[in-house]
């Protein structure tokens, strides 16, 4: 074999060597970041998931016979699917980037830990504790968020929630604490994260609706605290009623 020839199979062999390196280069660059951005979005799928199955458990609580507030049961429902499909699109787009989701195990105990009783009142003495619900028996009103929660999940059955009463205004206020855990981790995943595409992706695809989101439930939480429980539940759920009629 002549010098040129070896100098050609040697030129030749650099350049695959070369093209490898880049493509490789490329792949890594395509796929999400294993420290920060994959751990993050996992989370971030749990998160949600945790939300969609507390929204799905309302809103069979509040279908059942003894609470008949279809209204409202029909509004968690919609919010559930609609939770379960930001975990689905976080896991297409995971694996679009060659970057596969871990499936998360969802544990109704996890979900309730969640909560503390801030979330329901965080001054007892406050016009948002003292709405029209009546309680006959202490403290009643203020009740345990973790009560509420495994109520309505049917985990355990308890006497001690005022009869029930004040239910829907509790789990409103639950559900603007889920909203609130889940924009807090969108945030924490852009914050976090070197990956300009990423950060696009959950900048435009979540985080504007999940402000709205949070809007609304806040706008719910505050209207059912001035109409009270009894009739003014039933008004609130009756507008549910009409909206859907309309949509």
């Amino acid at each position: 074999m002549d010098n040129n020839s070896k100098i050609m199979r040697r030129t030749i062999s650099i350049l695959l060597v070369f093209n490898l390196w880049i493509s490789l280069s490329a792949a890594d660059t395509f796929c999400l970041d294993k420290v920060t951005d994959v751990p993050n979005l996992n989370e971030q799928i749990q998160k949600e998931l945790q939300a969609s199955t507390f929204y799905l458990a309302a809103s069979h609580y509040f279908e059942r016979s003894d609470m008949a507030l279809h209204g409202i049961s029909k509004f968690f429902h919609k919010m559930s699917s609609e939770e379960k499909g930001h975990a689905d699109k976080l896991m297409t787009y995971m694996n679009m980037r060659k970057s596969p989701p871990k499936t998360p195990n969802i544990s109704i105990k996890d979900i309730c830990d969640l909560f503390s009783k801030d979330d329901i009142c965080s001054d007892k003495n406050s016009d948002d504790c003292k709405h029209s619900c009546p309680a006959k028996t202490g403290d009643c009103t203020i009740s345990s968020p973790q009560k509420v929660c495994t109520e309505i999940t049917g985990t355990e059955h308890t006497q001690d929630i005022c009869k029930k009463d004040n239910i829907p205004l509790y789990v409103m206020k639950l559900a603007h604490k889920l909203e609130l855990l889940v924009y807090d981790k969108l945030v924490n995943i852009v914050k976090e994260s070197n990956d300009e595409e990423l950060k696009h992706f959950i900048e435009h695809e979540y985080l504007d609706e999940q402000i709205e989101s949070i809007k609304q439930i806040s706008d719910y939480e505050i209207q059912m605290a001035r109409l009270g429980c009894g009739l003014g539940f039933y008004i609130f759920d009756q507008q549910f009623l009409q909206n859907d009629a309309k949509s």
